[in-house]
């Protein structure tokens, strides 16, 4: 029987899904019976892993569980970018061997030109609701009708995907940008040659493989990105959600698909406070002023730095009653009609930062809790609920 998790943002990301993901890989059995799965968004996402010898590193376009030996799976909804993949390939190639990769054939690819759209419209507008990789002028693009797949442009010669890079950046891009002030490199063929490169060097290093491929692995993580208050489906604050799915629905849509008799945890993330990046609505926010004394424990940031596109990290308080309610919806919208056997947790993360939070509360309403007092998954401990609603903790097995 198939061991899987959906590993799902309670909030609006940034919340520890890198650390969840690298607690379940090392929980798994077998070095390399395990595959993560990057379920939506691109390379946007920073998933960050720290391990006890101090090697750090942040996943963007790699399961968060590689440390542990997983193999990464890009799901046809995950936006893949060729120029962001090799460079991550040589950074963590740096850190530590870099693990197996293979693409679904129907995956969309962002390029150069969707990264420097994307900058100046949001340089133009003023907005801090982008990562500047280009997720929503990839979507945009492909919604228009300007996109192939990946297992497309991987059929076609080198000088067909340089006719056809070319035709994207003069008739497309051109007119997209028309008015703005782009830089000369826009239109060089030197970009255009180096993003071909990449694209090929990533199509050597990822073979192409449908979904049914996960069938082969014992223990499949599959790894959201962003978080429930981001989804693209929601009516509040639009345009400062993300364009995917960031809930359990669609994912449990693959898993009814490729699985059967599977044992499915949904583990959602959070930390024991609230932070957003960038602009939008807010739950419960505290300003700046008010950060150390509600917080006093909260230490810098060094994934979450500021930046001209998403601006500085905010904090608010969690409310737990919302939470609870947020988690549960989506876990009926997820697991409703389904064949395979689901169950919710929750992993509360920064207990070491702030540990107000209200985890009895929690308890009482989940069956298991993780709690994460650390920056590693050895920092990560287990509270179970038993039949006479008692709670015990205990510490994670060694060897994480």
């Amino acid at each position: 029987m198939q061991n899987i998790k959906l590993i799902i943002g309670a909030n609006y990301g940034d919340e520890g899904k890198g650390l969840a993901a690298d607690y379940f890989g090392a929980r798994a059995a077998g070095k390399f019976n395990t595959i993560n799965v990057l379920t939506n968004g691109g390379p946007q996402r920073g998933h960050t892993v720290e391990l006890a010898d101090g090697r750090r590193h942040v996943f963007k376009h790699f399961g968060a569980a590689s440390f542990r030996g997983a193999a990464s799976y890009f799901d046809e909804q995950f936006m893949v970018n060729p120029m962001e993949f090799m460079r991550e390939y040589s950074a963590l190639s740096a850190v530590h061997e870099a693990p197996e990769a293979y693409i679904n054939p129907r995956c969309r690819f962002s390029t150069p030109w969707d990264m420097l759209t994307n900058q100046l419209f949001s340089e133009k507008n003023g907005l801090h609701n982008s990562c500047g990789f280009g997720i929503w002028e990839t979507v945009l693009r492909y919604r228009k009708g300007y996109g192939i797949s990946l297992g497309a442009f991987a059929k076609m010669s080198r000088e067909d995907r340089i006719l056809y890079l070319r035709g994207l950046r003069d008739g497309y891009f051109a007119e997209r940008i028309r008015g703005l002030n782009a830089a000369d490199c826009f239109f060089r063929d030197e970009l255009l040659c180096h993003f071909e490169q990449d694209c090929e060097s990533m199509l050597l290093l990822c073979p192409l493989r449908e979904d049914d491929y996960l069938r082969h692995y014992q223990t499949v993580l599959f790894e959201n990105a962003q978080g429930l208050l981001l989804d693209g489906n929601s009516l509040e604050g639009q345009e400062f959600t993300t364009p995917s799915t960031t809930g359990s629905a669609r994912v449990t849509e693959s898993v009814e698909r490729i699985f059967r008799g599977a044992d499915v945890e949904i583990c959602y993330v959070t930390r024991s406070y609230l932070t957003r990046h960038g602009d939008g609505p807010m739950e419960d926010e505290i300003t700046e002023r008010q950060l150390a004394s509600v917080f006093p424990g909260i230490r810098p940031d060094a994934t979450n730095t500021q930046n001209r596109f998403q601006g500085n990290l905010r904090y608010g308080m969690m409310d737990v009653n919302l939470l609870a309610e947020r988690i549960r919806k989506d876990f009926d919208r997820g697991s409703r009609g389904t064949a395979n056997r689901y169950r919710s947790s929750v992993m509360i993360t920064h207990l070491n930062e702030y540990a107000g939070i209200d985890t009895g509360s929690l308890a009482q309403r989940f069956e298991t809790l993780y709690l994460s007092d650390g920056k590693t998954g050895g920092d990560t401990h287990i509270l179970k609920r038993t039949g006479a609603q008692h709670a015990v903790r205990t510490a994670i097995s060694a060897g994480i």
